[in-house]
C-alpha cells in the first residue's frame, strides 16, 4: 500500500483519521498473520469478506486494545491491502498477543500450513476442515501453543495434514515430496521444528546424547525465553513462574525422550528420501508412532547393509595410493582397515540367532521361546526346575547356587533371600546374561562368574585363536543376552565404510562375511586390509579354498601383532608381519595409520550407554545414522585439511575400476 492510498482511504472514510498511524500499521500486520483463518471459511478466495469471522474479530480487538466497532471500520477500509499484500513474519510481541488472546479463540500465529497449498488457486479445493491444538517445538520461539488444520479433497478424496496425505480407501500417509518440512509432525499432537531436530542430530554424534539428554537439553536450554535468567534466578534477582497459557494448555510443553527419538527418526527418514528423491510412506493407522516407524526404519537398515553408507566410495590421499611404475604404467594401492567393537544391545540368547526379541526385556526370541523351560547350563536338554534356573542334576545346581551368592553383590544375595521365601523377584528378567562357569572336578570350589557384555574379544588368543591353560568347564547363562560386537570396516583416514553387529562371538567366518558385503566385487577389494586376526582370516580362506581375497594382503595391525601374535608361529610372521608389506613401509616410517578402527571406536564407545537398552531395529538405524553423520564431518575436515592432490583423474588411470570418488 503506498501513501497516497491511505490518503485516499482517510478521505474516503472519515473514521481512519482518528486512529494512530501505528495502529493502522499493527492492524494491517494482525490481520496478514490471521488471513489463513479467515481464508479457510470463504470458497471464493480472491476477494475478502466484507465481515470478518467472529472469532477473528474478537482476537483482533483484544490484540488492538480497539473497540468491536474500530476493528469493523479497519476491516472495511484496509481488507482490500490485506488481501493483496504479501506474507509477514510474527515479531515475539506478535506471538505473545496470540497466546494472551487467540488461545480462548482457537485462533493462533500460523506456523502449520498445509503443503498442499496452492497459491495461485482462487477457489478452494479443499475444505472440511478439522482443527485441534498441538505444541510446537521451535528453535528460536521456545515451546508455543499451536492449532493445526487439514482439509479434504472431494476430487482426489484425500485428507491433507501438514507433512502428508492420507487416501479415504488408504491405510498409509504419503508425506509430501522436496526438502524436508521446516516442521515435523512427531505424533498427532506434538510438532518439532527441523532446526531443534537437525540440533539433535549433531548433539548425538559430537556430545553422545541419548535422546532424554536431548529433551532434557531443550526443556532445560530453548523450551523458555530468557534461560539463563530462568535457570540462575538467585544471580538475576528474580522468581521463576510459570506463564499462565502454559498451565491451561492441554499438551505438554516440556518435550519427552520419546518425542525427541521419535522426532529424530522421522527426521532422518524424511532427509533420506529426499536425498534419494523418493516418498516416505508410513502406515497410517498405528497404534503409536514407535510401530508407525518400524517398516521404514527395517527398509532403510537393510539399503544400508554393505555398500549401503554414502562415503562407501571415498578415496583421498590417506588411503588411495596412486603410484608410477618404471614402464610408465600406474597402480593403485588402495587400504581398509577392520576391528571389532563390544558394545551391544539385549538379543536372544540361544546361540547367533538373529531373531529380534519381542520385547528387551525377554531372554529368548519367539522362536527360542520354548528354551525357557530349559536348563540353563549350556548343552543340556533337561527341563528346568521349579524356583530355580537349572534342573535337579547336582553340579548343574552347584553352578546356580555358586551364582546366587554374594560374591562382592548384594543384589544376588538379598535376591536369592527373596526367592527362599517364596516371594516373586521384581525385574529379575531385566538382569544382563551373566555366564557361570565351574572347572568340572571342583564345581563348588573354583566357580567363576563373567559379565558376558563385558568380556573381551580376542585378548586372551593367541594365533591359533584358542584360550591358552584352557579348562573343561560346565557353562550356565544367567539373564539377558546381548550382542557380542560391531565388525566396523574404515578406510585409514577414518571414514567408516560399513558396519555389521556380531551375535554369537567374533567369528572368522562372520568377518569374512562381512568384508565379501563390504567389497562385492573383485575389482573393489582393498590391495591391503589390515585386521588384528588376520592369520585367522588367511586361514579360514585358506581351508576353504576361497580366493575372493587372494589379490589382498592381509597384514595385522601394528599394536596387535607386536602385543598378541607368537614370535614362533612361521606361518603368521611370513603373510601377516606388517612390515613385510612394502606398501606399508616407508623407510622408518608407516605409510597409514593401522590403528585407525582403535581411535574410530574411542568415538562409537561413546553409544555404549545410550544403545545398551535400544530395539533392535532403532539400534542398527542409530547406529548407522551416527557413522553417516559422522563421515559427512570427517571429509569436510579431510578437505580443509588439503588431503586431496590428485591431479590426474582416476577415472583415465583406471577405467576398469568401480567409481571412485576424490576429493
Amino acid at each position: 500500500m503506498y501513501l497516497r492510498d491511505l490518503v485516499a482511504l482517510v478521505s474516503q472514510t472519515p473514521h481512519l483519521g482518528d486512529i494512530l498511524l501505528d495502529d493502522i500499521v499493527s492492524f494491517l500486520r494482525f490481520a496478514r498473520l490471521t488471513r489463513s483463518n479467515i481464508e479457510i471459511t470463504l470458497y471464493d478466495k480472491t476477494n475478502p469478506p466484507v465481515l470478518l469471522p467472529r472469532s477473528v474479530h474478537e482476537f483482533l480487538a483484544a490484540a488492538l486494545q480497539k473497540s468491536f466497532t474500530e476493528v469493523a471500520w479497519l476491516w472495511y477500509a484496509l481488507r482490500g491491502a490485506v488481501w493483496t499484500s504479501g506474507k509477514v513474519v510474527a515479531t515475539q510481541e506478535e506471538v505473545t498477543a496470540f497466546r494472551d488472546h487467540g488461545l480462548s479463540r482457537s485462533i493462533v500465529c500460523i506456523r502449520l500450513e498445509c503443503r498442499n497449498h496452492r497459491t495461485n488457486n482462487d477457489l478452494l479445493t479443499l475444505g472440511e476442515p478439522i482443527s485441534y491444538r498441538a505444541t510446537l517445538y521451535t528453535l528460536h520461539e521456545g515451546a508455543l501453543p499451536v492449532h493445526t488444520t487439514s482439509l479434504y479433497c472431494h476430487v482426489c478424496h484425500r485428507r491433507y495434514h501438514h507433512n502428508y496425505f492420507v487416501e479415504k480407501e488408504g491405510s498409509c500417509r504419503t508425506y509430501y515430496g522436496g526438502p524436508p518440512p521446516t516442521v515435523v509432525q512427531v505424533s498427532t499432537h506434538f510438532f518439532v521444528e527441523s532446526g531443534v531436530l537437525e540440533l539433535f542430530g549433531c548433539a548425538m554424534v559430537f556430545g553422545w546424547l541419548s535422546a532424554n539428554n536431548c529433551a532434557r537439553l531443550y526443556n532445560v536450554a530453548l523450551a523458555i525465553s530468557n534461560p539463563e535468567v530462568h535457570n540462575n534466578p538467585l544471580a538475576y534477582g528474580v522468581t521463576p513462574f510459570l506463564p499462565l497459557y502454559k498451565s491451561t494448555w492441554p499438551y505438554s510443553f516440556e518435550m519427552s525422550g520419546d518425542t525427541a527419538m521419535n522426532g529424530f527418526l522421522l527426521y532422518s527418514l524424511l532427509l533420506d528420501k529426499a536425498e534419494h528423491n523418493s516418498h516416505l510412506t508410513l502406515p497410517h493407522d498405528c497404534p503409536t508412532q514407535k510401530d508407525r516407524l518400524m517398516e521404514a526404519l527395517v527398509v532403510r537398515n537393510k539399503a544400508m547393509e554393505g555398500i549401503g553408507q554414502e562415503e562407501w566410495a571415498h578415496a583421498c590421499d590417506l588411503c588411495f595410493k596412486v603410484q608410477q611404475k618404471p614402464d610408465g604404467t600406474f597402480v593403485k594401492v588402495q587400504y581398509a582397515v577392520g576391528d571389532g567393537l563390544s558394545i551391544g544391545r539385549p538379543c536372544c540368547a540361544f546361540h547367533d540367532c538373529k531373531v529380534n526379541l519381542a520385547s528387551r526385556h525377554d531372554i529368548w526370541c519367539p522362536e527360542h521361546a520354548y528354551l525357557a523351560q530349559k536348563c540353563a547350563v549350556v548343552d543340556c536338554d533337561a527341563n528346568r526346575t521349579a524356583q530355580f534356573r537349572t534342573c535337579d542334576i547336582a553340579e548343574h545346581r552347584a553352578l546356580e547356587l555358586a551364582y546366587r551368592k554374594d560374591y562382592s553383590r548384594s543384589m544376588h544375595q538379598l535376591r536369592a533371600r527373596l526367592r527362599a521365601a517364596g516371594v516373586e523377584v521384581p525385574g529379575e528378567d531385566d538382569e544382563d546374561e551373566v555366564i557361570v562357569t565351574g572347572d568340572l572336578e571342583d564345581i563348588e570350589g573354583a566357580v567363576r562368574v563373567e559379565e558376558a557384555s563385558s568380556m573381551p574379544l580376542d585378548d586372551n588368543l593367541q594365533c591359533d585363536g584358542k584360550a591358552s591353560g584352557s579348562k573343561s568347564t560346565l557353562k550356565a547363562r544367567m539373564g539377558r543376552r546381548r550382542t557380542h560386537n560391531e565388525q566396523v570396516v574404515a578406510r585409514p583416514c577414518g571414514v567408516y565404510l560399513s558396519r555389521a553387529t556380531l551375535f554369537g562371538f567374533e567369528a572368522v567366518s562372520a568377518v569374512t562375511e562381512h568384508l565379501k558385503a563390504t567389497f562385492p566385487t573383485p575389482p573393489s577389494t582393498p590391495e591391503i586390509f589390515v585386521y588384528d586376526s588376520n592369520c585367522r582370516v588367511r586361514e579360514h580362506l585358506n581351508a576353504n579354498g576361497d580366493t575372493y581375497f587372494a589379490q589382498t594382503g592381509l597384514p595385522v595391525d601394528v599394536f596387535h601383532f607386536k602385543a598378541k601374535h607368537r614370535i614362533t608361529d612361521t606361518a603368521c610372521q611370513e603373510h601377516c608381519n606388517p612390515a613385510a608389506f612394502p606398501d606399508l613401509v616407508d623407510g622408518d616410517k608407516w605409510r597409514i595409520n593401522t590403528s585407525i578402527c582403535e581411535e574410530n571406536n574411542v568415538w562409537m564407545n561413546g553409544y555404549a550407554a545410550a544403545l545398551r537398552e535400544m530395539e533392535a531395529t532403532r539400534y542398527t538405524f542409530f547406529l548407522d545414522e551416527m557413522i553417516k553423520r559422522r563421515n559427512r564431518f570427517t571429509v569436510a575436515q579431510l578437505e580443509r585439511k588439503g588431503h586431496c592432490p590428485w591431479r590426474i583423474p582416476i577415472e583415465t588411470l583406471f577405467p576398469d575400476h568401480r567409481d571412485v570418488r576424490i576429493y
